[in-house]
């Protein structure tokens, strides 16, 4: 049984305003408790915390997500890929010494989110995800260093360094390792850089004195010279595997963490770095297990970086459930499809032995198509539709996997997709049947 130590969020939005916060701090800030934007606490020395993200005692991952996750990577595997799922703990995880004493009005408690984090590894681990320790390798940065900005919820280039080091640990550790190709990474120092900060942005409203900026040593890491192995391109030709592709969040796409860079450093491999910011938890992933790319070329390693606040299930089933059908061979049933309008082709299910379980591939043929419509009737005249869209910061592949939990009813007799594009003679529906 999932071990619950926790606390409902609707404790946070019952608490009131504590009276420490409501008094001029060392950066002079008021009511940043109240922050519309970005509700946080001031702590030590200038370390800012958001109350809802690292003060939060309860990170779902639910025993069914566990298992969905164990799945995936077992299905990556039959293809050749290993999954490598990285979770990065919150700033109040890593860095619970400069948390104020207004921190347990919020019920936080640090040795019970130590546990929260150690619980979802563990349970990752057991169910055969790869699943890198991240909060304990942000437990020892150099002197002088912090793993996360202190007025920014991301980490500094020393916290990705060390999540690198660990992950790039473990791809070293699996058994296939000495059959790859392997090049030496030198990391150098670069200028001391800043970059810009929401987070910072908001609360800065709220302090009279300049907060700390998110500025920091940046680094540069490159292949070292006399090698002659090629770095490769998200979508470069040829018939060799990627060694490495990325996909995450703004933890692993900001240029001033070289997140990127540290991992080849300590990998000694080509990572190619297919991250979005503002993308959520899934915005890397499905762009990247729904490419034609991944479908021609998967990767021997594919590093899933994502944070711990972020919910797998926060969606339903359904994304997951996408990419263990891209990331499979499942779809090999093709539908006797035909255009129907200008954006729409149908297909005849007559015939056709359908599951619950299985998942519907409608191929554009093309990319550029941000939506998806999927209309099932039955038999009976009930219909029932889905809408899958891609948002702007994704690409657009122009292949979307619907699984039918949602639309689900026996008897299916047509399938109609609309995308949001006119279709072509390359326009195809396939089903994918389920394991």
């Amino acid at each position: 049984m999932t071990p619950r130590f926790l606390c409902p969020v609707a404790v946070l939005v019952a608490l009131s305003a504590s009276p420490t916060l409501a008094a001029t701090t060392e950066y002079q800030c008021r009511n940043l408790d109240a922050a519309a934007a970005l509700a946080s606490i001031e702590g030590h020395d200038g370390v800012f915390y958001r109350i809802l993200a690292d003060l939060r005692m309860r990170h779902p991952m639910e025993d069914a997500v566990v298992e969905q996750m164990g799945v995936l990577s077992d299905t990556l595997a039959a293809e050749g890929t290993t999954l490598i799922y990285v979770t990065v703990p919150t700033k109040s995880q890593a860095m619970p010494q400069f948390l104020p004493p207004s921190a347990a009005d919020y019920t936080f408690d640090s040795t019970t989110a130590t546990l929260v984090y150690e619980d979802i590894i563990t349970r990752l681990t057991a169910q055969g995800v790869l699943a890198p320790d991240i909060l304990a390798a942000l437990s020892d940065p150099e002197p002088g260093s912090l793993p996360f900005f202190k007025a920014d919820f991301h980490w500094t280039p020393e916290g990705a360094r060390l999540a690198a080091k660990a992950t790039g640990a473990m791809m070293m550790a699996q058994p296939f390792y000495d059959d790859l190709i392997v090049s030496e990474y030198r990391t150098t120092e670069l200028a001391q850089t800043s970059a810009f900060s929401t987070m910072r942005r908001a609360l800065q409203a709220y302090c009279i004195n300049e907060l700390p900026r998110v500025e920091a040593v940046a680094y540069k890491t490159e292949m070292v010279a006399g090698q002659d192995e090629k770095v490769s391109d998200i979508f470069a030709d040829g018939d060799d595997p990627e060694q490495v592709v990325l996909v995450g969040t703004s933890f692993s796409d900001a240029p001033l963490s070289n997140f990127a860079g540290f991992l080849s450093e300590y990998s000694s491999l080509d990572v190619v770095n297919y991250a979005i910011t503002g993308g959520n938890q899934f915005g890397a992933m499905t762009s990247y297990l729904t490419s034609r790319d991944f479908a021609d070329n998967p990767p021997r390693f594919l590093i899933w970086e994502n944070p711990i606040y972020s919910n797998l299930a926060q969606y339903g089933p359904d994304p997951m459930q996408e990419l263990v059908a891209a990331a499979g061979q499942t779809c090999t049933v093709p539908l006797n499809a035909s255009q129907t309008s200008s954006n729409s082709i149908e297909a005849d299910l007559t015939g056709v032995q359908i599951g619950q379980n299985d998942v519907f591939l409608a191929d554009l043929g093309a990319e550029g198509p941000r939506s998806a419509a999927f209309t099932l009737s039955m038999a009976s005249g009930i219909t029932r539709s889905a809408l899958m869209r891609r948002s702007d910061r994704m690409l657009a592949s122009g292949r979307f996997f619907k699984p039918l939990g949602s639309i689900w009813h026996p008897d299916p007799v047509t399938l109609t997709v609309t995308f949001d594009r006119p279709v072509s003679d390359a326009s195809t529906l396939t089903l994918c049947l389920s394991p």
